[in-house]
């Protein structure tokens, strides 16, 4: 039985009553949701809004936040407004946009809140599903595949996470579990710029070794879900834009252009290379991915984190003792839908093994 209650895209709807007996909440909004051990040692921070800026009913108080990026100035969130629909590269950088500085006052508010529940606060483990909120933006021209935007399922993660933790880290840690649907590991990890890559990459090994038979359970539907998922987004931009080569694609259309680069470089991790950047080329490469293993771990190979680290100012938290480290969980969609238990199971193992007691 899962700990919360998710739609059939894997957006958080609630928790489910059982975990209340372990946990109690500390904050329930519109926006996020905020629930603590009953011993004080684990945080579960679970986000309901939508990531995208011009996704949100303001009447019921729901903001369009992208909770894994920074709170921008008056000015900023202005001009990202006035470039919206279009202005989807500022998800890179700035958390909302805003229309009027009241507007901007009350995405403020609930920014720095979600954020109090992050920084220097007791718990010693913060679980964050930053991403987890339900996307209800209609697709158009600009954002073909919204429901795509949502991290599938990673409120329940973050939640069996929380609830199996049995280690209690000797600094203040905080662990954001994002999901993603491109062809990796079955978990993708970012160090925000603050870990040592040679540790995880010792980590990575270890993992393979303890879980790497399990994580072919799910490699032949993880692979079937990739490649179905992959050519009908390539059939959309090939329609609407006449080209699948991402240095014609950057002269159009910047997220597109970054969507078929990161298509490429799953495949080429599964040592595929594209004869020729068409639909044809893609499906040839696809057909060698058949025997090939699922690794449980890549690292910084799509997310490093580091700019979002960078923008969060997260050496600087870390030199305030605000917090003791942090890193990016990527999971994959497929096995964070069809396994969570095995998910959660390998993402503590890591904990463990990064944020020893």
């Amino acid at each position: 039985m899962k700990p919360v209650h998710e739609d059939e895209y894997g957006a958080y709807l609630g928790i489910h009553p059982a975990l209340l007996g372990r946990f109690v909440p500390r904050e329930r909004s519109p926006n996020f949701e905020v629930y603590d051990s009953l011993d004080g040692s684990d945080r579960l921070i679970m986000a309901k809004s939508s990531r995208l800026p011009d996704d949100e009913d303001l009447n019921k108080g729901k903001h369009g936040i992208d909770f894994n990026r920074p709170k921008p100035e008056l000015h900023e969130a202005f001009e990202y407004a006035g470039e919206l629909p279009k202005g989807y590269q500022w998800l890179h950088g700035a958390a909302f946009a805003a229309r009027t500085e009241q507007e901007y006052q009350k995405k403020s508010l609930v920014w720095d809140s979600f954020y109090s529940y992050v920084w220097g606060t007791p718990p010693q483990t913060v679980w964050v599903a930053p991403h987890s909120g339900s996307v209800n933006r209609p697709p158009d021209d600009v954002l073909r595949f919204p429901k795509l935007m949502t991290d599938n399922f990673t409120a329940g993660v973050a939640a069996l996470c929380a609830l199996k933790n049995g280690t209690r880290p000797s600094k203040r840690v905080v662990i954001a579990i994002h999901s993603t649907g491109h062809l990796g590991g079955v978990l993708n990890l970012g160090d925000f710029g603050i870990l040592d890559e040679e540790d995880m990459g010792e980590i990575a090994t270890k993992m393979e070794a303890k879980h790497g038979e399990r994580a072919q359970a799910l490699a032949e539907a993880f692979k079937r879900d990739f490649c179905e998922t992959t050519m009908s987004i390539l059939e959309d931009i090939q329609h609407k834009r006449g080209t699948l080569d991402p240095e014609e694609l950057s002269r159009m259309s910047y997220d597109d252009s970054v969507v078929v680069r990161y298509y490429i470089k799953g495949l080429r991790l599964y040592g595929q290379e594209l004869a020729e950047h068409t639909l044809r080329g893609f499906q040839e490469a696809m057909g060698g991915l058949a025997e090939i293993r699922v690794p449980v771990i890549t690292n910084n190979y799509f997310y490093t984190g580091r700019n979002v680290g960078r923008l969060l100012r997260m050496r600087e938290r870390i030199a305030d003792g605000l917090l003791g480290s942090a890193v990016v969980v990527e999971c994959s969609r497929l096995y964070a839908a069809k396994d969570p238990e095995f998910v959660s199971d390998v993402i503590l193992d890591v904990v463990g093994e990064l944020f020893p007691c």
